[in-house]
């Protein structure tokens, strides 16, 4: 006769739990995390331009990609995407400042 196994615990609790960051250790991954979804967003457009340029049928060049123009619907375009990342990455910080403003106006 076999008894039931009782499930593994998955993270730490109570006075063993192990804190990785101190309090002004925040604010720097902050700082880092806004520096990588600025670079991630530089190359996004980048990659984007590249695209657009490469749709004219022409040849890819440096001077090419520099001398793009961009249109309002891909400007448009960009800014959903930006904003959608933004609203990914940044989920866990914004779900808490709304739920902390619904707690304030009830």
């Amino acid at each position: 006769m076999q008894t039931a196994r009782l499930p593994r615990r998955r993270f730490a609790r109570g006075q063993s739990r192990p804190e990785y960051l101190q309090a002004g250790d925040v604010d720097r991954v902050m700082i880092m995390l806004v520096a990588l979804m600025s670079e991630v967003s530089a190359l996004r457009d980048r990659l984007d331009t590249h695209e657009a340029v490469a749709e004219l049928d022409g040849p890819v060049t440096t001077a090419a990609v520099e001398a793009y123009e961009l249109t309002p619907e891909r400007y448009a375009v960009r800014e959903a995407n930006r904003n959608a990342m933004l609203k990914r990455v940044l989920h866990a910080i914004t779900e808490e400042r709304d739920a902390a403003a619904v707690d304030g106006v009830a």
